[in-house]
């Protein structure tokens, strides 16, 4: 039974991952590292110079749990790779928000932030949460010091499986706004979405977010 949490906030053989499905967008996914039960997948995408990644796992927790997680931007550092900052700068909606999160990129690279409009759904009959994420441009001023990304994409998609578990799958397409080197870009690629998918197992695991309430939820399916 879930209660209600007010709503703060931030990719089978694999030719098309949910998220990318969801973009219309052909892909070519190639398996980069499968580890304590993470899958991270790139693959190119037509006219971008960019790779697409997409990661999943399964866990035992709750939906709304994983939910939770991600709405708690103050806590972005903690699990998501590299974040350093992350608050809502607009609530247009219980289920729709600009975000902007800045990323510790190490040195010698310049930092870089983003404000993206992030919307949630609900597929009631599934159980499916689905978070779609989009840089913006130009809404928003820039910072001092840190260079903007206005080219991103990034999906996050909950499903509820039997026995507890749910699959969490991840998708982003992201242009950087500027060369990196290519140990970084090994990093941002593989490195940080392992990273990212071990530390929100482990911080689960951990039951801050049990009985989570999220006020645009009603009751999901019996997992």
């Amino acid at each position: 039974m879930l209660k209600r949490l007010s709503c703060v906030f931030l990719m089978m053989s694999v030719a098309l991952c949910a998220g990318a499905q969801e973009i219309g967008v052909q892909y070519d996914w190639k398996l980069k590292r499968d580890r304590n039960g993470i899958q991270v997948y790139l693959s190119k995408v037509a006219g971008s110079k960019f790779r697409a990644i997409y990661s999943v796992m399964e866990i035992e927790a709750q939906t709304s749990s994983l939910v939770a997680l991600v709405m708690d931007l103050p806590n972005c550092k903690n699990w998501a790779a590299m974040c350093k900052e992350a608050r809502t700068e607009e609530r247009l909606s219980d289920t729709e928000s600009y975000v902007y999160t800045r990323n510790d990129v190490p040195f010698p690279v310049r930092d870089r932030d983003v404000v993206a409009r992030v919307r949630w759904e609900y597929d009631a009959q599934t159980g499916r949460v689905s978070m779609y994420s989009k840089a913006t441009k130009g809404r928003f001023p820039k910072q001092k010091g840190v260079i903007r990304v206005e080219d991103a994409v990034t999906h996050w998609h909950f499903i509820p499986l039997e026995n507890s578990k749910v699959r969490v799958e991840s998708y982003a397409h992201i242009d950087p706004n500027g060369a990196t080197p290519a140990w970084l870009t090994n990093m941002l690629m593989v490195d940080s979405p392992f990273k990212t998918m071990r530390q929100m197992r482990k911080i689960l695991a951990q039951g801050k977010y049990k009985d989570a309430e999220i006020a645009f939820l009603n009751e999901l399916p019996d997992q």
